[in-house]
């Protein structure tokens, strides 16, 4: 499984993501294994939010440790039911 610093994920299309006890994974396009997403703290603890805004929808990190943050476009989701 490739890891994936948090810095160097600016850019990726994000698929799909699930939470483990192990890191944040996420599904990205172009690439046929999921990534872990690593912090430069090494904890790499996430909260994890969905946004779905007029036009393309984001997948929103921040590290609960240190803060860092960063988003990604999200393409695996259809917009949520209203």
């Amino acid at each position: 499984m490739r890891q994936v610093s948090v810095t160097a994920s600016v850019g990726m299309v994000v698929l799909g993501w699930r939470a483990a006890d192990d890191g944040l994974f996420l599904r990205v396009r172009g690439h046929a294994d999921e990534v872990i997403l690593r912090c430069e703290c090494d904890r790499s603890h996430w909260i994890v939010r969905e946004q779905y805004p007029a036009g393309a929808a984001q997948l929103l990190v921040s590290c609960h440790n240190c803060g860092q943050r960063q988003s990604y476009l999200f393409e695996g989701p259809g917009l949520p039911a209203r």
